[in-house]
């Protein structure tokens, strides 16, 4: 047994069973009725060995919902008639059929149409193949751009999002421009749209277009989001519970109020003496996490993998320059002290954390572009600063304030408390009360890499114990898990493995009430040591890519420990493990995760009322 630490060697083999069978049943893939045969492998890399064939096949998920053909012609929804939706007037541009080929996997009616006041939107209608099913897809950042996706690291391999069975869709969030949020959030109702009206509306505009194209409602409808599509997810389960059975929110801005407006503004003022000039250069970042995963790797999972930062006491100043010269190889005293203020995040002049949790140990190859500026780039050049300031300047208050200069003047509780009353509600998804979301049956499955740059992954740990604190862990395990995910950035991509599937694991909780356990994550062949990480919209996997690791990832407070022999690089020679219990509670400013705080918007058409009831 010697790949467990002293204290959890008792704990595995009480999980050991339960954790190998989580395994198998994460690997059955939703492609086939059969367990797949495993992918590819590198020389002396295996994978878990498939689930033996069950007495019964397996259908793959969605398989028992029968085939449903068009009850009219694509074109023919342009004409049709979805004016009347209480929810907001619909307007169809476009519905035009994609035949398949070798870059669509399967034949679709193409939609692009209107929410009013201007919420565009994108559906694919199968029109051989639709078994039933209904995925809207969440959008990143600010949004502004519909880019559908069907294929992504956190789908890896599951048949629905690709085959045809499912309608995809997904909305612009009532604005079409990627640039500066001044272009469009100097308008309240644009404000309303972005903070929680879009996808609710999009939502029942999707169901009527579904209904009056095949003579019936999707049987299940889901959510897939990461980032702010995380965001506009945990929105759903927590104002609109009978939108969607079952709900993907990964990464999640979902304290965003906080997020851009204190942490996010916060980090771009960190690495700038007054003058302008850099403290901490881009090419320190790299020497900088050299030692972090000197230090904090857990040798249990190999590959240099930190399985949850918060066990590592890791101190910059243990490569500190020694008095001289400054040195290519460490730190100078100043570079330090910026590197405590990004692990702590940002707090006021007391010292009082003004958002829930600093960047992890373990992020530093996301910080160049983000709080450490690239060479030759300006403080207004990290994109810190660009969320910062338009939030602060734009989105973040009701009346346009572009000359809001960020400096530390920002950083109180005083200010922190003025935004979350006066916008919070609009933006804020920190509600820990999703009893209705678990009463009519739906599911949530949350998730968070651990070495994520862009959102301190500490908050989705946060807000579990908020629902938990809310709803009791009883009634919280029978609807809700979170997976953390070592060494993985933001949404994508890491030093750890990333891919994995949690989509068929959410079909299979919703539709057949088997409880999620271990899923697989994977490292490949294209995937990068994370020194070039990169933000943006989630890419597109490589058909060629094959694993090289592969890692069991079980539900949140479970982690993964080696058992003692066979490939480090094959996820069956892993088990699960209780740790040491640690208080997720987080004590910062905001306070404690409460219902009632929302704003509920309606305008006449002149002016917008808004106000805490629901309407």
């Amino acid at each position: 047994m010697q790949g467990f630490p002293g204290p959890q060697r008792m704990r595995w083999l009480v999980l050991v069973a339960a954790a190998l069978t989580g395994v198998l049943v994460a690997v059955t893939g939703c492609s086939s009725g059969h367990a797949p045969a495993p992918p590819p492998a590198s020389p002396g890399v295996t994978t878990a060995p498939p689930a033996p064939p069950p007495s019964v096949p397996r259908l793959a998920a969605g398989e028992e919902l029968p085939v449903q053909i068009p009850r009219m012609g694509c074109p023919d929804l342009s004409t049709h008639d979805f004016s009347r939706l209480t929810e907001g007037a619909v307007s169809i541009a476009l519905a035009t059929m994609v035949s398949k080929s070798d870059s669509t996997p399967y034949d679709y009616c193409q939609v692009v149409g209107f929410v009013e006041p201007q919420i565009g939107f994108e559906l694919r209608l199968p029109t051989t193949t639709y078994r039933g099913r209904y995925l809207q897809q969440g959008c990143g950042g600010y949004c502004g751009v519909i880019n559908l996706a069907l294929r992504s690291p956190i789908s890896t391999g599951c048949a629905p999002l690709t085959d045809g069975t499912m309608v995809v869709g997904q909305d612009d969030q009532g604005h079409r421009d990627t640039g500066p949020v001044d272009v469009w959030a100097t308008d309240p109702q644009l404000k309303v749209d972005f903070g929680y009206r879009s996808e609710h509306v999009f939502a029942a505009a999707a169901k009527a277009v579904i209904t009056a194209f095949y003579g019936a409602a999707p049987r299940y409808s889901y959510y897939d989001g990461c980032s702010d599509g995380g965001r506009e997810a945990l929105m759903e389960a927590q104002r609109y519970p009978t939108d969607f059975d079952g709900v993907l929110a990964g990464a999640a801005a979902f304290n965003q109020t906080a997020l851009n407006g204190f942490e996010e503004a916060y980090l771009s003022t960190v690495d700038f003496r007054p003058d302008g000039s850099v403290i901490l250069p881009a090419a320190k970042v790299d020497v900088l996490h050299d030692a972090v995963i000197r230090e904090c790797a857990d040798p249990d999972l190999g590959a240099g993998t930190i399985q949850d930062p918060r066990s590592c006491d890791f101190d910059p100043g243990s490569i500190a320059c020694p008095d001289g010269p400054d040195r290519p190889d460490c730190l100078t005293g100043e570079q330090v002290d910026v590197v405590r203020k990004i692990y702590t995040g940002v707090v006021d002049s007391g010292g009082t954390h003004l958002y829930t949790g600093g960047e992890a140990i373990g992020s530093e190859p996301q910080w160049v572009g983000l709080i450490v500026p690239r060479d030759g780039q300006r403080r207004e050049q990290i994109l810190t600063y660009r969320i910062g300031a338009g939030f602060l300047r734009w989105l973040g208050t009701w009346k346009p304030d572009p000359g809001k200069v960020i400096d530390e003047s920002v950083f109180t509780v005083d200010n922190l408390k003025g935004y979350l009353e006066s916008v919070g509600g609009l933006y804020d998804a920190t509600d820990p009360d999703l009893s209705a979301f678990a009463q009519r049956g739906g599911k949530l499955i949350q998730w968070h890499g651990w070495s994520d740059g862009y959102i301190p992954p500490v908050g989705s740990i946060t807000y579990r114990q908020a629902v938990i604190d809310k709803l009791g862990k009883q009634i919280a395990d029978g609807f809700y898990r979170l997976y953390m995910f070592p060494g993985m950035f933001h949404c994508q991509g890491g030093y750890g493995p990333s891919h994995t599937d949690l989509l068929t694991p959410l079909l299979d909780w919703t539709e057949r009430d088997r409880t999620p356990n271990a899923v697989i994550a994977t490292k490949t062949t294209a995937d990068s040591d994370g020194r070039t990480a990169t933000s943006g919209p989630l890419t597109q996997q490589d058909p060629n890519a094959r694993p090289v690791t592969a890692r069991p990832v079980y539900p949140y407070p479970t982690q993964t420990a080696y058992k003692g022999s066979g490939d480090r690089n094959n996820a069956a020679n892993y088990a699960a493990i209780l740790p040491q219990p640690h208080d997720d509670h987080y004590k910062w400013g905001g306070g404690d995760f409460r219902s009632g705080y929302q704003l509920w918007c309606t305008s006449d058409g002149r002016e917008l009322s808004c106000n805490r009831t629901h309407p």
